[in-house]
């Protein structure tokens, strides 16, 4: 079964696959290439974005699981430490590799370092430095999944596609990732 968090990812993400099939869709033609990017872009960000709550609802699904209100010792500790999680969390809002590990390893205890493959550290990185280009203004970066035949970095319905591969993977490792945690560290099992 998959945390709260991961559902309400799910939730989020099922519903953006619409802005790259409307980016392709032949009824609302003719569509400049300008036009279909901004669906692209929408896309990318809202996969972004959707990323980004997971990580914070995953941490508060961290807190909500290890609370032992019958243990006052615990309880004073673990109120702190929820206090210091959410205060960080309001300032995290560039959820690359090292920001995601940074917020995990230091509100949870949980280190995804051993979960995830290099290449997925570097895919991560990749896909918000991407968003971060075109939500300031910037040009964007040529990756491999971002370039044109012209060698200009620009998104396509098939980048976007691996997007949304990419993350529901991401999503699922994390997820056993952190519930192996908790059980191992906290003895707990059947969280959710």
């Amino acid at each position: 079964m998959s945390s709260p968090a991961a559902l309400k990812y799910t939730a989020s993400a099922n519903r953006i696959p619409t802005l790259r099939r409307a980016a392709t869709d032949r009824r609302l033609r003719p569509m400049s290439l300008d036009e279909i990017r901004i669906y692209y872009h929408a896309g990318l960000t809202a996969y972004v974005a959707a990323w980004n709550a997971y990580i914070k609802n995953l941490v508060h699904d961290f807190y909500d699981v290890i609370a032992d209100p019958s243990d006052p010792k615990f309880r004073a500790i673990y109120t702190i430490a929820r206090k210091r999680a959410e205060n960080a969390l309001k300032r995290f809002n560039t959820p690359n590799s090292e920001n995601t590990r940074d917020i995990l390893v230091w509100y949870t205890g949980y280190d995804p370092i051993n979960t995830l493959l290099w290449i997925q550290r570097e895919k991560l990185d990749d896909i918000v430095e991407v968003r971060h280009s075109f939500a300031h203004g910037f040009d964007m970066p040529s990756n491999t999944w971002t370039q044109s035949l012209g060698k200009r970095g620009h998104l396509t319905n098939k980048a976007i596609q691996e997007t949304e591969d990419f993350f529901k993977n991401l999503v699922e490792v994390i997820d056993k990732g952190m519930k192996a945690y908790i059980e191992s560290t906290y003895g707990l099992t059947n969280i959710w």
